[in-house]
């Protein structure tokens, strides 16, 4: 394989591992800037959105968006 080819396919893997790693710290930014929690996201630092509860464990670790059971069945009702 000559030297042009390699140097090509160096280029194209660099440019690739680029764009994966900028597409990935981009949802992560786009998540951060979000205010509020979807349903069954953490709601460790934010609110939950949509007057969902944040549902925690004893300890008061671990929360998370939980709908109720009328609020699954509403959703599913208006669909």
């Amino acid at each position: 394989m000559s030297p042009n080819v390699q140097v090509l396919l160096l280029i194209v893997g660099l440019i690739m591992f680029l764009a994966v790693h900028a597409e990935e710290e981009f949802g992560e930014i786009e998540e951060s800037e979000r205010s509020c929690a979807e349903a069954y996201k953490s709601c460790d630092s934010i609110p939950c959105c949509d007057n969902i509860a944040c549902i925690c464990n004893p300890m008061r670790t671990n929360c998370k968006c939980k709908k109720g059971v009328f609020r699954i069945i509403g959703d599913w009702i208006g669909k």
